[in-house]
């Protein structure tokens, strides 16, 4: 019996790991091919060049803290063609003071407001396509009243564009993050979905694979309307991603690029940086709308995913822990390879990432769990989401689930 377990340590500790090793290994081949946007030419290989008209979308509830920073940098890109539309989403803050102010200094600058939301409506889905429907620029820049650019990001965004022939661009900012936990959870939570979602297949027509980040999301205006725009998905939670799903699988041909991290040679700053949550508390309660629609409000499919996720990244350290002698030594090479896996994600997506901090991952992924299971429980208790001041039930919510079936009219 004692020669069986201890087969089974060894087996089970190198079956583990050899199949962690190849998992990580095709990912950071994948993730290779990603490229940064700091590393991207700003002007064009060829010339003569006609700039397209670009309109930049910013859609704000009660963000007086962060939208100064957020618009007046977008106004301070040097891109030639450039329009922004701002709309204040129903704020009760100095929200709309700040525009406002922002537009009588800066006539690019167009200020919305909206005073009242219709039914049927997400509010920023809402405030998207009501800023979406007054333009009429070749390429539509959807993002958040908290994201800070560097002033050649969308020059840089543009030109991949149109050297790549690309119709759907998003972008990861980089991560700001202040204390010890939020800056371990946002890491572990970049992996657990980098390697998920697998962003590096988009640009492939043979996969199913659509990227969508709401911090940055560079669409061309002809593609916006043929699916639909937000028209199409007014109650869809996690809009960006559902919008790059139905841009994928209308045939639109999309990538995903990095916004954060200094470029190769070191000279580039980050083009894209954003302060996502305060402390690990408030990413928590900020998963609590997005982590149960992205499995379709499904219980099952979150609750297996969830504990699945968490056997896969415990087992190690149970096998470091429980196996006897050097049986353990597979084990130790499983959770040490998860450990640099992280590193490397926390130095990619937040300025600064110690190595020590990546040894802490399996309280990483128990946090995950728990906000998984946190917003599944308090939809389905509460029959639907809350946020921002703004009740939506869950019957609503789930009659609203897009399934692309569209094609391409061209």
């Amino acid at each position: 019996m004692g020669w069986w377990l201890l087969t089974w340590w060894s087996a089970g500790g190198t079956l583990w790991l050899v199949c962690l090793g190849v998992e990580m290994l095709v990912a950071r081949g994948g993730l290779r091919r990603v490229r940064r946007l700091a590393d991207l030419p700003a002007d064009p290989e060829r010339g003569p060049y006609t700039w397209p008209t670009v309109t930049v979308i910013v859609a704000a509830r009660n963000e007086q803290a962060t939208v100064g920073a957020a618009v007046g940098s977008i106004l301070a890109c040097d891109y030639p063609c450039l329009r922004v539309v701002a709309v204040d989403d129903r704020s009760t803050d100095r929200t709309g003071d700040i525009l406002g102010s922002l537009a009588a200094r800066d006539e690019r600058l167009t200020v919305l407001r909206v005073r009242e939301l219709p039914p049927g409506w997400l509010g920023k889905n809402h405030a998207l396509h009501l800023a979406a429907a007054t333009v009429h620029s070749e390429w539509l820049l959807f993002t958040d009243a908290d994201v800070c650019f560097a002033p050649s990001a969308l020059r840089r965004a543009v030109v991949l564009c149109d050297r790549e022939g690309l119709d759907h661009l998003t972008a990861v900012p980089a991560l700001l993050a202040s204390g010890i936990w939020l800056r371990l959870f946002l890491a572990w939570y970049a992996l657990v979905l980098t390697l998920w979602l697998r962003p590096w297949h988009a640009p492939r027509s043979d996969r199913r694979v659509s990227v969508g980040v709401g911090a940055f999301n560079l669409v061309r205006r002809a593609a916006y309307l043929e699916v639909g725009g937000h028209a199409g998905l007014p109650l869809a939670v996690a809009d960006d991603i559902v919008l790059g799903r139905l841009l994928k699988s209308a045939g639109y041909r999309q990538m995903m690029v990095m916004g954060g991290g200094r470029s190769m040679d070191g000279h580039e700053p980050p083009q894209l940086q954003l302060q996502w949550y305060p402390d690990v508390l408030a990413a928590v309660r900020g998963l609590e709308k997005n982590a149960f629609a992205m499995f379709d409000y499904r219980a099952g499919p979150l609750l297996m995913t969830a504990l699945g996720v968490t056997a896969i990244t415990l087992g190690p350290w149970i096998g470091v822990i429980f196996a006897p002698g050097w049986h353990r030594l597979p084990w130790m090479a499983a959770a040490a390879l998860s450990s640099a896996s992280l590193w490397v994600a926390g130095q990619e997506m937040l300025a600064d990432f110690p190595w020590w901090l990546s040894l802490l991952y399996p309280l990483a992924q128990a946090l995950l769990t728990w906000a998984a299971l946190r917003s599944a429980w308090l939809t389905l208790i509460r029959g639907g989401v809350r946020w921002r001041d703004t009740f939506y039930p869950l019957r609503e919510l789930k009659a609203a689930q897009v399934a692309p079936t569209r094609t391409r009219l061209r």
